[in-house]
């Protein structure tokens, strides 16, 4: 098995030539990377759902603009 160098912490900026939609202009933090997959979150896109909709204790310590930003795993 190849070992896998973690991106964890590291920007991701996709470039014009990704032809994959949901990566569009796309700048992703990745928050855990493994031999598993990632996980990150899309910083450029901000959704329309208030953090204290999802997390009711974490709204007091959600800064500007304390929305929840689109992301997920990636294999």
């Amino acid at each position: 098995m190849t070992e896998v160098s973690s991106l964890t912490g590291r920007l991701l900026v996709a470039t014009p030539a990704l032809a994959d939609p949901n990566f569009d202009r796309a700048v992703v933090l990745l928050l855990d990377h493994d031999e598993e997959g990632s996980l990150g979150v899309v910083l450029n896109r901000p959704t329309p759902v208030d953090v204290g909709d999802i997390l009711a204790g974490w709204a007091d310590l959600a800064g500007e603009p304390g929305v929840v930003f689109q992301g997920g795993p990636v294999s």
